[in-house]
């Protein structure tokens, strides 16, 4: 009979001893990052909220170990603010936590609430009113929601040329015409007729307000029609 050979394994111990490094090193980073405290926080993109009040909201105040609370936990708390609609953290091996932040845009100041009404439709108390245009009257509430979506589609540039807002429906005698129209008053000294199925002619006012020339009056933007109707102040 023939006999078997027996085949001795050897140990490749050059591979094991690396396999070994290798789960030390991850097991030296992982401690390091356990036990890595916050040394420092930067904030990108904040204009109507301040440093102070994202750091309170993070959880992040008092600089507490960077790398045991998860990304998904700090976005969501700051987003809990009322004027933030996203946030995004990144976090370096150094110790430092990055909040960027999208606020949503102001559009105008309710002089009825005093609030200042955001795009995302939320209105907060806030001191910071200078560019916006203020609401003078009352709106009723279903053509108010409307107002909000549509002039968070102006152009900011324009939103900043309006003083002033006020609900003037268009009414004859006894008889609605149009429940939804508007008249502003405009920075430069003119003003406009404007209603909301049409309040995006608004994006083009910084050309129509260029080919009046310096002349002030009333620029109606009520219409279907594409043509613009400009009238000059009475004397």
């Amino acid at each position: 009979m023939k006999k078997k050979k027996v085949i001795k394994r050897k140990i490749k111990w050059k591979a094991v001893f690396k396999i070994f490094f290798l789960l030390f090193v991850v097991g030296l980073i992982f401690v390091y990052l356990f036990n890595l405290k916050t040394r420092n926080i930067i904030i990108i993109g904040n204009e109507l909220i301040s440093d102070h009040e994202i750091i309170v909201a993070s959880g992040f105040k008092n600089y507490p170990y960077l790398f045991r609370t998860s990304t998904k936990e700090i976005e969501s708390r700051i987003q809990s603010i009322d004027e933030i609609d996203k946030a995004e953290i990144h976090k370096s091996i150094f110790g430092t936590l990055t909040i960027q932040v999208e606020e949503s845009l102001p559009l105008f100041y309710n002089r009825n609430t005093n609030k200042l009404v955001l795009a995302n439709h939320k209105e907060v108390d806030s001191l910071l009113i200078n560019g916006v245009p203020t609401l003078i009257n009352y709106v009723p509430d279903t053509l108010y929601e409307r107002l909000v979506d549509e002039l968070k589609e102006i152009d900011s540039n324009v939103l900043k040329l309006i003083s002033e807002i006020e609900y003037q429906p268009w009414q004859s005698n006894d008889v609605m015409i149009d429940e939804t129209r508007f008249f502003l008053r405009m920075t430069d000294g003119n003003s406009v007729y404007v209603n909301l199925i049409n309040l995006s002619k608004l994006n083009s006012y910084i050309e129509i307000y260029a080919s009046l020339e310096g002349k002030s009056g009333i620029l109606y933007l009520d219409s279907s029609s594409d043509r613009i109707s400009f009238s000059l102040y009475e004397s």
